[in-house]
């Protein structure tokens, strides 16, 4: 298995990230019943133009391949009121590949990215009732911090951080 890593851009040709993180996030969806109308920001029903808007907005994108096949994806993005501060978003990796490995090397990638960067601080988000997940980012040393309700989300969110 050779993955690698390609900055995706705002110009770029969108499909294969879009289609990794309808991939990845469905399972979600699914296994928490959401639906498009109970959770429209939700990555399992995202479109080419919002993620390209969100590129436009600041987001930098990573797009894993293995031989040339995209098997996940990151994003990281530069906290503007918290200095030193980095959040990681959209850690995707599609069905037929999770339990390799791919998304610790993803969050290595991505932490070593904002150390580079001068980044102290790493925050990730996540359904607070997803155990499994929250159990997977606790063993790469992300400790929640709170979590919160919002009104327009089927679910509470746990906010988690890690220092570097």
């Amino acid at each position: 298995m050779k993955t690698q890593l390609q900055r995706i851009l705002p110009d770029a040709d969108l499909s294969d990230v879009v289609a990794v993180l309808r991939s990845a996030h469905g399972t979600v969806a699914r296994q928490f019943g959401f639906t498009q109308e109970t959770n429209p920001t939700n990555s399992a029903f995202i479109d080419a133009e919002t993620l390209r808007g969100q590129l436009e907005k600041g987001i930098e994108l990573y797009l894993m391949t293995d031989d040339h096949v995209p098997v996940g994806c990151i994003a990281i993005e530069e906290s503007k009121t918290e200095a030193e501060t980095f959040y990681i978003e959209k850690v995707s990796v599609v069905p037929d590949c999770r339990n390799r490995g791919l998304g610790v090397e993803l969050m290595n990638f991505a932490t070593s990215l904002i150390g580079s960067r001068g980044g102290k601080h790493i925050g990730v988000a996540l359904i607070n009732e997803h155990e499994k997940l929250k159990a997977w980012y606790q063993q790469q040393g992300f400790r929640e911090v709170i979590v919160k309700e919002y009104a327009h989300l089927p679910f509470n969110v746990c906010f988690m951080s890690k220092e570097i």
